[in-house]
């Protein structure tokens, strides 16, 4: 009987140690796309140059998520829940018709849940750490319609990997964070059933602030 409350005891003691290393918040990330401006070019049957697909340029919306965060003295591990929208513009040029050879404009729109881990070293209140990124895909509309042949594959679930140091001050949390997206800008474009998308990889940078509960 004693010993029993002794180790009831002692977890309840462990238990809320830990419990009170949890902390909780909500955090509001800029992000800044790196990413290149790419070509592509469609043949037709006859190797005549068809159709040409130019990438431009990618814009992401500021994200606003809730961490958890556990941390002692030496380590943290911290996930985020947060919400992000892409929107990859393009420049579409099409030559079966050399009478009106206008380029179009077409953005993608891409919305997506997105679930970051980060681990690493905690040191006077200074965060240096890494981790995985997903990115669950909610909804994507498709472009290029009117190209014949054409169809888009995207995938449901996007992964990377990000690097980034952070800083508490009291209930304060700023964190400058660099993603490497391990999928292509629009690797899902296909062509008369041969996979012509933009293979570069997404690098983005992010600055966050957040708040601790």
């Amino acid at each position: 009987m004693i010993r029993n409350a002794i180790y009831i005891t002692i977890f309840s003691c462990a238990f809320s140690s830990v419990f009170s290393q949890i902390q909780v918040g909500v955090k509001a990330n800029y992000t800044l796309s790196f990413d290149k401006s790419q070509e592509i070019k469609l043949d037709d049957e006859l190797d005549f140059l068809t159709y040409k697909i130019s990438f431009l340029e990618q814009d992401i919306s500021p994200v606003i998520s809730g961490f958890i965060s556990y941390s002692n003295d030496l380590i943290y591990i911290q996930g985020e829940l947060g919400y992000r929208r892409i929107q990859s513009r393009f420049l579409y040029t099409n030559f079966s018709s050399l009478d009106d050879v206008v380029p179009i404009l077409e953005t993608k729109r891409t919305n997506s849940i997105i679930v970051p881990f980060t681990a690493g070293l905690r040191m006077e209140g200074i965060k240096f750490g890494a981790g995985p990124i997903f990115s669950f895909v909610i909804n994507e509309n498709q472009i290029f319609k009117s190209i014949e042949s054409f169809e888009e594959r995207s995938k449901k679930l996007k992964t990377g990997f990000r690097v980034g140091v952070g800083i508490e001050l009291y209930q304060l949390h700023f964190d400058l964070n660099f993603e490497q997206r391990f999928d292509g800008v629009a690797e899902s474009f296909y062509y008369r059933g041969d996979n012509k998308g933009f293979n570069a990889q997404s690098q983005f940078i992010s600055f966050g602030l957040g708040y601790l509960f």
